[in-house]
């Protein structure tokens, strides 16, 4: 189990990766023709959307659960 400083430390550094993460997107938006991007962001939100209901249609997630515990997390 993680202390408080190591907790923190992990925190930063996921913090940092996201931000350098939607760095490298947005020069890769800025440098790439838009069907190129937008046919790439098309295909992996439609392959998350598929898991999705393949975990559900298998009964892998509760449907139900699953909204309560993102409008939580949402509303924090």
């Amino acid at each position: 189990m993680l202390d408080s400083k190591e907790f923190d430390d992990d925190q930063r550094r996921n913090t940092e990766k996201r931000r350098a993460m939607i760095k490298r997107w947005a020069v890769y938006v800025r440098t790439h023709d838009d069907s190129d991007w937008s046919r790439q962001q098309n295909r992996l939100i439609n392959s998350q959307l598929q898991s999705a209901n393949d975990m559900a249609a298998v009964g892998d997630t509760d449907p139900v659960r699953f909204a309560a515990t993102r409008d939580r997390l949402r509303d924090q």
